[in-house]
């Protein structure tokens, strides 16, 4: 099967990112503004526990509604961001809850649930195992590094722990900006959509029809029973990652890589099989999680 059509656009946005509504730096005409100079077609608001603002077109970009919901557990604080809800949403959002209430909610009111930095919130493999009906989880966010946090960016260790427990996680990368001196437009999510407009780039999400990047172009992704076969932009290595700790061909190193093929009939036992692509100045695409068992159906 072919993840990306042909025919079909890709749109650039930022799926996590702050205001003077919460936290945030910028007021929301200003934060839209530095992501519209940079040619994002979408973006997401999503200030702590408010829906700022609807779902709306500014110029040429997509403002998507959007929340952040935080939750304190025993050892973990686990975060989670709506978008596409409507405001008016906020109270069947408390807390108190719980974080599998809010899901369920966020998605009968025709929105998306995505778990925040998986890796600065130290989330368990219980936890990231125990939610259902999440359409992904940040495998990078950008505020979770220097200089303001430890470096808890990269997500990709945990989430693979939990894809190989049977949670294959789709995975998106956003900035989560609030101070936009460095964090900001560094980590983005491209959507292959008809159009953008909040239903298509939903629908989108549903279908995995979006990569992971900080920079690096993923062209296509075809996946037959027998291989994995990805086309990118130049990068320097390609790597493919299952729930196996040792398989033979996953790795290839160069100048101007811009395709390879994984075998999946040398190994067996593998469940799962995403693909990370690395360029010459260490930006990286990643895509979703390969589910093996699903290409039965193909």
């Amino acid at each position: 099967m072919e993840y990306f059509s042909a025919d079909m656009p890709f749109w650039k946005g930022n799926l996590h990112m702050h205001t003077t509504e919460s936290d945030g730096c910028l007021a929301p005409a200003e934060a839209i503004a530095v992501y519209r100079e940079q040619r994002y077609d979408f973006v997401a608001i999503t200030d702590h526990d408010v829906v700022a603002m609807p779902t709306h077109r500014d110029g040429n970009m997509l403002v998507l509604s959007g929340i952040e919901l935080a939750y304190e557990l025993p050892s973990e604080e686990l975060h989670m961001v709506g978008i596409g809800i409507p405001q008016g949403l906020e109270p069947s959002l408390e807390p108190r809850f719980g974080p599998q209430y809010a899901i369920d909610a966020i998605r009968k009111a025709g929105g998306r649930a995505i778990i925040a930095h998986p890796a600065w919130s130290l989330l368990s493999l219980g936890t990231l195992t125990g939610l259902h009906h999440v359409s992904a989880a940040e495998i990078y966010n950008s505020m979770s590094t220097m200089p303001r946090n430890c470096l808890r960016a990269d997500a990709s260790s945990l989430l693979d722990v939990a894809a190989a427990h049977g949670k294959a996680l789709p995975l998106v990368a956003v900035d989560d900006a609030h101070f936009y001196d460095g964090e900001h437009c560094r980590s983005y999510t491209v959507v292959q959509a008809e159009a953008l407009d909040q239903e298509a780039i939903l629908r989108a999400l549903d279908e995995r029809r979006f990569y992971a990047s900080q920079g690096p172009a993923i062209h296509r992704l075809q996946v037959t029973r027998e291989r994995i076969h990805i086309e990118c932009s130049p990068v320097s290595a390609i790597l493919f990652y299952s729930n196996l700790s040792w398989v033979t061909g996953r790795c290839r190193q160069g100048e101007g890589l811009t395709q390879s093929t994984y075998d999946l009939t040398t190994q067996m036992g593998e469940t799962y099989v995403r693909c990370q692509i690395i360029d010459a100045q260490g930006r990286s695409a990643w895509t979703n999680p390969v589910v093996l068992a699903e290409l039965e159906a193909v």
